[in-house]
Formats: C-alpha cells, structure tokens, sequence
C-alpha cells in the first residue's frame, strides 16, 4: 500500500495493525500520529523506542482484553525489523483481543544503507499480514506534496498565510518538510496575514547548508568534515557553530538523563515545548547512542573548542568532529 491507498482508508476507517516504512522519516511519524488520533486518546496509548522493545512488555498490554471496552494501542518505533514469530506473537494478540492496536514505525538504522533498509523493510512487510493488518511505503515527498501538508498545518493552527509564502518557509529550511512543520508554530503570534517580512524575521536557516546535515553525517558516521567547510565557507564562524552544537548536544543530554530516569521520553517536560514527533524521536534515538561518560567528554571538548576560538586560534572545530564521531555508539 502507498500514500494515497493509505489516504483514502482513512476517510472511511483505520487498520488495526499498521507497518509504515520507506524514504521519509516525516511520513512515517505523520501518519502515524494520524492515525493513532483516529483509534483511540493519548492516554490509551503507549510507546516504545527503538532499543526500549521488549516482546513481553508489549505483549502484556496487547494481550489484555477490557470488560469495559477499553482500548488499548501500541506504538513500536523500531530501527531493526521484528523476528517472524514476535511479528505473529503480536498480530494474534490483537486478533483475539479486538479493542487492541498496533502501529509499527519502522526507520532506516543509520547503520544500514539504503539498500540494506529495503530488503529489510520488504522482508517485514512480507510477514505483516492478517485481516485489518496493512502495511505502508512512502517515498520522499515532492514540492506540491510537502506544500500541501504544510497547508494542512497552516489551518490547524489557523494561519492566513498564503501557499507561495508556505514555499518560502520550506525554502528557507533546506527542504526539509519537518523543520519547516515546525516553524508555522512561530506565526501564532499574528492575528493577521503573514507576509514576506515576517517570515524573515522570525524563520531563518543556518544558509544553503543546513547544521542539521551536519549532525545527520555526525551521526551516521560520514564526512562530516566537507559539511563543515560549507558551512565555514557561508559565514558561520566556530564561535557561532559551537554555539548551536553546544544546544543541541545539550538537549541530547537531556533527553538521555530523561529517557533513563523515566523510559518514554516527554518533549514538552523536557524542553517546555512540543516540537513535530519526528524531531522528538530523532532526538531520543540519537540522545541514547551517547554514554553517561562520552556526554561529559564531549562538553569538555566543547569547552575547549571554546577557550582556542576565543584566542583565534583555528581548525579545533576538525579534530572536535573527529573524536564526536567515537562517542557514538
């Protein structure tokens, strides 16, 4: 099934159980949320990330039949696909326990090449099957497509603003549909038409080169150092650049402490505000893949880049890059 197939259920119905897989992070977190709402509350809901998977744990909830009716849905945000017969373990349970759900988020592993993540994702699906049970592949959005569910976005939160300015937002932001999803919220503070100038005012991006491919070949362990130059090569200086990852790790650090201490990550007990899901799961999967002990190196390292910059002295930023990548499991 596709993303229009996967459209026009939804006008009528929803699935009981759901796989959703393929070339866009922001889709597969969309629907998702998409159709959770249309199942059941947030408080019949429950969440799994990644590592925190557990066959048991999630069978005792799907497992359970409500004398009063209550519904219970799962979400599983998975990196590596299932095993066949936790695949059949789970399905059954919500074929015997009807008020029951599934949603299965499954993302490409920044360990897996694309390649790798297809067979995987068609190996899934090819054992995602039962009555009520669907599976999904979106592609990459195009232009029209992200407009369209920035559109979307733009009248939930009652924005008049028009499609060519939506176009400039998403411009702004490299193309990426989920920063730009995220950016309406900052146009609340109007009660009027949104214009050219607010949108330069209030929504900007870190030039062609977004920080944010940056911290994607971080990550995912590629030359970050190319990225890096473009960046220097746009005017940021480190001063500047230090000062966005010195955030960003930070808010990586605080998920981590919050993911230990609590499991489920809550954005909004986190940083004091809901970003778009994708963005919060992003940041619960990478905040994981740094030890206790790498996040105090690391902000060490930072402070050292610091003291250097602040002296003139040059290309720190290189060897910051270098030994980033080794904190990272």
């Amino acid at each position: 099934m596709y993303k229009k197939d996967l459209d026009k259920l939804l006008e009528k119905s929803f699935p009981r159980a759901t796989l959703l897989y393929g070339e866009s992070n922001f889709l597969i977190s969309y629907y998702s949320e998409k159709i959770a709402r249309k199942i059941t509350d947030k408080s019949n809901k429950t969440t799994f990330y990644y590592s925190d998977y557990d066959f048991r744990s999630v069978m005792d909830i799907l497992g359970q039949s409500s004398l009063f009716g209550d519904e219970s849905l799962v979400v599983l945000k998975l990196d590596k696909k299932l095993p066949k017969k936790d695949i059949d373990g789970l399905l059954n349970a919500i074929a015997v326990n009807t008020n029951n759900s599934l949603i299965i988020e499954f993302y490409r592993s920044d360990s897996k090449t694309n390649a790798e993540y297809a067979q995987d994702f068609r190996t899934f699906a090819s054992a995602f099957k039962g009555q009520g049970v669907i599976d999904v592949r979106f592609f990459a959005p195009n232009f029209y497509e992200c407009i369209a569910l920035l559109r979307e976005r733009a009248n939930e939160l009652n924005l008049d603003i028009q499609d060519r300015l939506l176009g400039v937002i998403l411009n702004l932001q490299s193309n990426d549909l989920s920063i730009a999803h995220n950016e309406l919220e900052k146009f609340t503070i109007f009660d009027r038409s949104i214009s050219i100038e607010d949108i330069h005012k209030l929504s900007y991006g870190l030039g062609s080169v977004s920080i944010d491919e940056l911290y994607n070949a971080i990550f995912e362990k590629k030359d970050a150092l190319e990225i890096l130059h473009k960046i220097q090569e746009e005017g940021l200086d480190d001063i500047e650049i230090l000062r966005e990852m010195e955030r960003y790790f930070y808010q990586l650090f605080l998920f981590f402490a919050y993911i230990k201490s609590n499991g489920t990550p809550n954005a909004k007990d986190i940083l004091g505000f809901s970003p778009p899901q994708i963005i919060v799961d992003k940041l619960a999967s990478r905040a994981i893949k740094i030890k206790e002990e790498g996040y105090q190196k690391i902000f060490e390292m930072f402070r050292k880049w610091r003291n250097v910059s602040m002296k003139g002295e040059k290309n720190f930023s290189l060897s910051v890059l270098i030994k980033l990548q080794a904190y990272i499991r």
